[in-house]
């Protein structure tokens, strides 16, 4: 199917993102938030800062998976609205694989860039095709995946991060990353499955995000382990220039005024 146009990528956007903070208001709008001291003294301001916090929090799940799938299914991906899955009992050569290529690429070994270490997981799981492992349950916490995408039998991970992560967050990333070859071709070694930690916009206008990011953004491999901006979009949407659209609509929506009686009354009561 012809990727979408413009029009309909802007159209589509502007209703989710006003469907994801009216959600987000109504889920909030009864919640009584904890006393804090400075209730006392600055208790509106207070209680906009915790909201506008939570809503920030929650932008991963509340609005660009929404987004991104959105965007996807108008592009004719394929939505994969399942939770991935690990082994029950992690195979020993598996996980001394996984073992293998984290200490490698934490120590700086060139030797293990991304392809290199995709391909070392996906090669021992071939051992599966004929002795495949019995039982799976769904991935620990932190290791889920936000946008699972399937499209000319390539299957493809997302998950959406905070634009200015620090070492102790890249790396926990690079780690999440690695993790779903192992969890996927454990269960499906005859298929392909590309993985990308998505930095959803880039903060330093004009700048390039992986040379403002803390450690460059190590051990994550800019390009083929993490996305920036367009690069995730545009990939969804299959048009170019799909942030600056996504952009023009947060600002058409802020102008028409459309959240502001609902965003009033959440802050104000």
């Amino acid at each position: 199917m012809p990727p979408p146009t413009q029009q309909e990528v802007f159209n589509l956007v502007r209703e989710t993102v006003i469907n994801s903070v009216t959600n987000f208001i109504q889920n909030r709008i009864d919640v009584v938030p904890n006393f804090q001291v400075l209730d006392l003294i600055i208790p509106t301001e207070r209680k906009i800062r915790s909201i506008v916090g939570g809503m920030e929090t929650s932008l991963g799940t509340t609005l660009w998976e929404p987004l991104a799938k959105n965007l996807a299914r108008l592009n004719g991906f394929e939505i994969i609205n399942e939770n991935i899955t690990k082994p029950a009992i992690m195979p020993a050569n598996l996980q001394n694989t996984l073992q293998i290529v984290i200490e490698g690429r934490n120590s700086r070994d060139p030797v293990y860039n991304s392809i290199y270490c995709h391909d070392r997981i996906r090669e021992i799981c071939q051992t599966f095709i004929n002795n495949p492992i019995p039982a799976f349950v769904p991935a620990p916490k932190g290791f889920g995946v936000d946008v699972w995408l399937r499209k000319d039998g390539i299957n493809y991970f997302f998950d959406t991060k905070t634009v200015q992560p620090n070492i102790g967050n890249l790396s926990k990333y690079f780690e999440q990353l690695i993790n779903w070859y192992a969890f996927f071709y454990s269960q499906n070694p005859t298929q392909n499955a590309e993985s990308r930690i998505v930095f959803p916009y880039n903060p330093y206008e004009g700048q390039d995000f992986w040379l403002r990011t803390k450690g460059l953004g190590w051990p994550l491999e800019r390009d083929n382990e993490g996305w920036v901006e367009n690069q995730f979009w545009n990939f969804c949407s299959g048009i170019p220039d799909t942030y600056q659209i996504i952009h023009s609509a947060f600002v058409s929506i802020s102008e028409s005024g459309e959240l502001n009686e609902r965003l009033q009354a959440i802050f104000y009561g």
